[in-house]
């Protein structure tokens, strides 16, 4: 990345498969030197994807939920945020919000009450959505600062990473959930042996069924430009052709991958 970028980034479209996207955050957050403060990675995922935490490494189930994700024709991959399991495909977005000046010392429930926030004001503006903060009864990786509509169906869910080097807030935004995603996440949450209650699964489109993915990334890229002054810009083009070299596992773990193989000195520009 050209020492001439901005400090706080703004980079829009998917770099291409799931585990590309999900390495790039993990590698950015390893990487020191970095030439931007903030940098928000909003995007359609380019294709199913089942993203797994690490705490749901530890269940039993584990194995069962990984065959169930692939026979779904869903990618398994162990993101680096916490949480538990999301499932997604081209109907979602995603936002991966990256700060190079958050490290361990400035973690915990701020930083989400602050994000759901701003996340819900983007979404009232859509139209008819009565978005609010709060977990529902029953909900897939169930949070204090999911956002739901009208108290019944989760839309929105965040988790973070937090490091020496910086933090990672991701967020995943259910516009149309298609069938296939809502029984993904019914079996594999079966699976895990974690509470569903299934009706509690929704997207923006049950409510404004004229919202397309394309225009909620939009609308949030908007609201982050404006919000954090951000400028529009690029992800390091050798950061991205470093995370296109990964390749899935069962199921592939990124921050193993990161770790196993970093980016190489002064090639993150």
């Amino acid at each position: 990345m050209s020492t001439e970028t901005n400090a706080r980034l703004l980079v829009t479209g998917s770099t291409g498969p799931a585990i590309t996207d999900l390495v790039v955050p993990a590698l950015l957050l390893r990487t020191p030197g970095a030439q931007w403060h903030q940098l928000v990675h909003i995007y359609v995922p380019a294709g199913p994807t089942v993203a797994f935490s690490g705490r749901d490494l530890r269940s039993p189930g584990i194995a069962e939920a990984t065959a169930l994700a692939r026979e779904a024709g869903f990618e398994p991959v162990v993101r680096s945020p916490g949480g538990r399991m999301v499932a997604y495909d081209g109907g979602a977005v995603v936002i991966d919000h990256l700060d190079s000046t958050t490290d361990i010392r400035h973690a915990g429930s701020a930083t989400f009450a602050a994000n759901a926030e701003s996340h819900v004001r983007v979404l009232r503006g859509l139209g008819d959505v009565d978005a609010r903060i709060g977990e529902v009864q029953g909900e897939y990786c169930p949070g204090e600062y999911s956002i739901n509509v009208g108290g019944v169906t989760k839309v929105v869910g965040s988790a973070q990473r937090v490091t020496a080097t910086g933090s990672l807030f991701s967020t995943v935004v259910q516009v149309a959930v298609s069938d296939r995603v809502r029984a993904v996440i019914t079996d594999v949450s079966r699976a895990l042996g974690y509470e569903l209650r299934q009706s509690s699964i929704a997207g923006l489109a049950d409510y404004a069924p004229a919202l397309t993915s394309a225009e909620v990334a939009a609308a949030f890229a908007s609201d982050y430009r404006d919000r954090l002054g951000l400028t529009d810009g690029r992800l390091p083009p050798a950061v991205v052709a470093h995370a296109s070299r990964a390749s899935g596992g069962s199921p592939f773990h990124v921050d193993d991958w990161t770790r196993a193989n970093p980016m190489p000195a002064d090639q993150d520009r």
